[in-house]
Formats: C-alpha cells, structure tokens, sequence
C-alpha cells in the first residue's frame, strides 16, 4: 500500500491494479518470456516432426530425433539472444543448456512413468503433469548456470 503522511495522520491507499499487475509481471516477466518461447520451441517441434515423419514419410525416431535438436537449437538461440541477453561462451552454454534439456527429459520421464505404472493416470495427464514440473527445474537450472551473466558469476 502507498501511504501518504498529512502532519501526523497517515492514510493507508491501496495500490491501483493496474501497478500491482505492472510490478507482478516485472518480478516474473524473464520466466513468462521463458514459457513463452518454450511454446514457440514446442510448435517448431512439433511442426518439423509432423512435416518429417508424415509429409516426407522418414521414420519417427529419426524424425523426432530432428525435430527435437532444432527446436532445442531455437529454444537455446532465442533464450540467449532475446530474453536472457547473455550471448557470450555460446559453445559452453549450449552445451550446459543440452544437458539442462537431458535432464528436464529425465524427469519427465519418471513423471509420466509413475503416473503411468503407480497411479494408472492416462498417459497424456501424465504428460501434462510432467510439463510444469519440467518448466520450473529448467527455468532454474538454466537462470542460475546456463544463462547466469559474468558479472553474476563473479559477484560471488
């Protein structure tokens, strides 16, 4: 709350919504922008397995395998260069946001199977399930390694 101080009284306004909003977004706008481009990386792999394995008839592995580098590749571009800002060691970074992704698929991966195998969820719920708990370790894991500037490396 905004207080405003006449002599010795105190009136307590509330904050408009409009600047709550504002200041809500601004503390999460890096992770929303995060969400977001993981969106448009899904569609691109979704896009590029589905033209792959049902346009030009390759098989889905090895279409899937295509797909998911690309959007990997796109994911790990678009975070460096529009959202993090970060764009220095870019070898090393891919490499760390790589194995960023290989865990975030391990996880899932034991998501889904336990959904699956323990609690005899629907595999799609498993699926969907798996994806915000996925979205928040890899969010963390790459703002505090992958994307980390060097000036936050050597604050510490």
């Amino acid at each position: 709350m905004n207080t405003a101080t006449i002599s010795t009284v105190t009136i307590d306004r509330p904050v408009p919504r409009r600047r709550r909003r504002d200041a809500l977004l601004g503390r999460h706008a890096q992770f929303l922008l995060y969400a977001f481009i993981g969106v448009g990386a899904l569609a691109v792999d979704v896009s590029i397995y589905a033209a792959l394995a049902l346009g030009v008839g390759w098989h889905p592995l090895l279409a899937h395998t295509v797909s998911t580098a690309i959007a990997a590749i796109a994911s790990f571009l678009a975070n460096s260069y529009i959202n993090f800002k970060v764009t220095d060691r870019l070898l090393l970074r891919f490499v760390s946001f790589g194995i960023v992704v290989a865990i975030g698929y391990i996880v899932s991966s034991i998501v889904i199977a336990v959904g699956i195998d323990v609690f005899m969820i629907d595999p799609l719920i498993a699926k969907a399930i798996s994806l915000p708990i996925v979205l928040v370790l890899q969010f963390t894991l790459n703002t505090r390694i992958t994307f980390k500037s060097a000036q936050e490396r050597t604050e510490r």
